[in-house]
């Protein structure tokens, strides 16, 4: 096992010397608290290889979307869907969906608050309000078993509280950059309470279009969320929550880095990140909106807290794309895609505990039913003909019940003992114009078992085995649509290793694993037709995929703390039927990943503090199709990368003694390199060997913010 650069191999080394500084006046770490298993408890406490970025992580780093968390946490990956900004392709330890449908689900399962985002539509957007994402790496086949055979994303929002409060974030920088975000919480009475939160980001295009249309990856985004807390007595809880996004953007320009040999005399090449770009059709924008209601109810009983969730959400998106690459022929695009979703679950949960016994327990039934429609209009230019239209309206319906039993042989003994299991039954519906309807109906029983052992009161092991299970449905690109695939299925075996050393000035997490891919979804692309998005879905494969994950922290001196992540994975494809293995690859799966941050208090004088603040994340090539093409020499390819970022802020009391502010400046991809983002190599037939969308240059930019 090693690490391909010179670059990653120096951070890991310095991030190891940093964390063996530790001075007796170094301060020590604050606690991290996770709800990951449903209750809240300590991560040291929590055997599962997990990442939480706090508040303040999301605020330093400048993270506002469940998107951009993608290059901060090792063996989660991401890239953008070809139309769609707002719809990252999300991976954990190389799991995930390359093309989210209506009629098929996500490997990767993304929750706000308990609520089960069912689409990746929308997750692209701005989060207004968010307390903390944890990030849940390998299946999560229980208490979060809504197709998480890769993992979960678990994002948790600030809730109201009895103290009044007001904050307001600006930032400005290059390509005309605003974001900004206003809170504002207050007490309604003894027992009720409000917070309201808006944010705005919007931003110029990366690349200048000198043709007509919108410029390439511009946005505007905002976000607005409305909590209410009402405490009625001692043992009632209720939360209402609502919240809003809607965005406008252009997609991203993809650029032509090797064109086909009909081709390469008459269209330009790109031999790098381009500044302006033109295309032959003029550039339509798109535009996303969601929305969603969730009502929580939690009640203490004498058995434990019940829970119920409730919750609605709808999303709705039209985007456009063109893939030729050059100012002056047509080759192909998504002329129109418009999709629509919308969902409701309910969920209700038990969680107690049995002192005596060293017993806790948590059980829940669940119930989610979601409709969406899909509509899709290609052209190919070279022949001037529009491809047959996709017209889908499809229905998903869940019904799962689960149960967690964690057991300690006495309430002292190092020793704790965890089974669990869920019954899933998915029935799906789908609707094509031109073919009629399908139905199909599947069922899953996932286990899962864990051992966790204290060494002492600052270090544990746990070994686990779990299953993850995720639906099958209908391909709406297929030649066949009539023909379903089946459900695929993960078992993960993980050792863990959770440590708190140097009288808990570092924090050392580690995780081994292993896991058993079978009945893999693979996307066969439909043969004698030039559109690589018309395939036909097949359970065709078996792989496995191993790894390491190692998570630190360290309070270096008293005014400097390090974080650093390594992960790293090994992957092959067993079998493939129907077609040669080799040809395979496990997609969004960098070998080696890494990702570091320091925080520094330079200086403090009064009430005033400077903190520099730099981070800097690695990872090793992939390859972003299960099947890259053309074979031997793939387009589907992005090259190892990394990226560092800087800020410096100075704060302190504010006007007159009232509250705080901060003023920042920040300058992110420090040293402009030049990194893709996607690759695509499936237009061999047409014009192209390989098309690239490329990342953003440097920028540099000042944040603002007041809160009292």
């Amino acid at each position: 096992m090693h690490i391909t650069t010179h670059a990653a191999q120096r951070a890991l080394a310095v991030g190891v010397a940093l964390a063996a500084i530790g001075t007796a006046q170094a301060q020590v770490l604050e606690e991290v608290i996770v709800t990951a298993e449903k209750r809240s408890a300590s991560l040291q406490d929590t055997p599962i290889s997990i990442i939480s970025l706090s508040a303040e992580t999301l605020r330093t780093m400048r993270i506002s979307s469940v998107g951009d968390i993608a290059y901060h946490v090792p063996n989660l990956s991401m890239t953008p869907f070809p139309s769609s900004p707002s719809a990252p392709r999300l991976f954990i330890r190389g799991v995930g969906t390359g093309d989210p449908q209506v009629t098929t689900d996500t490997s990767v399962g993304v929750y706000l608050d308990g609520v089960y985002l069912a689409r990746s539509l929308g997750l692209g957007l701005e989060l207004a309000d968010i307390e903390r994402i944890e990030v849940l790496r390998g299946p999560q086949g229980t208490l979060y078993g809504r197709n998480t055979t890769g993992g979960a994303l678990n994002i948790v929002s600030v809730l109201p509280d009895s103290e009044v409060a007001f904050s307001q974030d600006l930032s400005l920088g290059e390509l005309s950059l605003l974001r900004a975000k206003t809170m504002l919480n207050v007490p309604l009475s003894d027992t009720l309470f409000a917070r309201l939160t808006y944010a705005k980001h919007e931003r110029d295009g990366l690349i200048k279009n000198t043709g007509e249309g919108e410029d390439f990856g511009a946005y505007d985004k905002q976000g607005a969320r409305a909590a209410l807390r009402w405490l009625p007595n001692d043992q009632v809880t209720v939360d209402y929550t609502y919240d809003w996004s809607e965005s406008d953007f252009s997609g991203h320009y993809y650029q032509l880095l090797e064109p086909n040999a009909n081709f390469a005399p008459i269209l330009p090449v790109a031999s790098g990140r381009l500044d302006e770009a033109a295309l032959p059709s003029p550039y339509i924008p798109g535009d996303s909106t969601a929305d969603g209601h969730a009502l929580t109810v939690a009640i203490e009983t004498a058995l434990g807290e019940v829970k119920s969730i409730t919750a609605y959400r709808t999303v709705d998106e039209f985007s456009y794309q063109d893939y030729s690459a050059n100012s002056f022929l047509n080759v192909l695009r998504n002329v129109d895609t418009d999709q629509s979703q919308n969902q409701l679950s309910q969920e209700l949960q038990l969680i107690g505990r049995v002192d005596d016994a060293a017993l806790d327990y948590t059980l829940g039934v669940y119930y989610f039913r979601e409709r969406g429609d899909v509509f899709m209009v290609s052209e190919i230019g070279l022949i001037n003909a529009l491809q047959p239209a996709v017209d889908v309206s499809a229905e998903n319906s869940a019904l799962a019940a689960y149960a967690q039993v964690s057991w300690r042989p006495a309430p002292d003994s190092p020793w704790e003992f965890t089974a669990s299991a869920r019954y899933t039954a998915d029935e799906r519906w789908a609707d094509k114009s031109d073919i009629g309807v399908v139905e199909k109906t599947f069922k899953k029983f996932t286990p899962a078992a864990t051992v966790r052992y204290e060494l002492s009161d600052s270090s544990s092991v746990y070994a686990k085995i779990a299953n993850g299970y995720k639906s099958g449905g209908f391909n709406v690109r297929a030649a066949d649509f009539t023909q379903p695939f089946d459900p695929e299925t993960l078992t993960s075996y993980e050792l863990g290793w959770k440590s708190e050393l140097l009288q808990r000035r570092v924090r050392l997490n580690a995780a081994l694993f292993y896991a058993d891919y079978e009945d893999m979804q693979l996307d066969i692309v439909v043969p004698d037709q030039p559109n690589p998005a018309f395939t036909q879905t097949q359970n065709a494969g078996e792989a496995d995929i191993s790894g390491i994950e190692l998570d630190l922290e360290a309070v270096v001196t008293s005014t400097l703390q390090l974080s650093l992540s390594y992960g790293y994975l090994d992957t092959e494809v067993n079998k493939v039927e129907g077609d040669d293995r080799r040809f395979w690859t496990i997609q969004n799966a960098p070998q080696n990943q890494v990702s570091t941050a320091l925080t520094w208090d330079a200086a403090k004088w009064d009430d005033k503090e400077l903190v520099v603040s730099a981070d800097y994340a690695y990872r090793t090539e992939i390859n972003t199709s299960a099947r890259p093409n053309p074979p031997g020499d793939p387009g589907d390819y992005i090259p190892g990368y990394g990226i560092a970022n800087m800020r410096i802020a100075l704060s302190g009391t504010g006007w007159n003694g009232q509250g705080r502010f901060e003023v920042a400046a920040w300058v992110s991809n420090m040293f402009d390199s030049e990194y893709r983002i996607e690759g695509q190599g499936s237009f061999y037939q047409l014009h192209a060997n390989k098309l690239a969308v490329y990342g953003a240059p440097q920028l540099f930019g000042i944040d603002l913010r007041y809160e009292i």
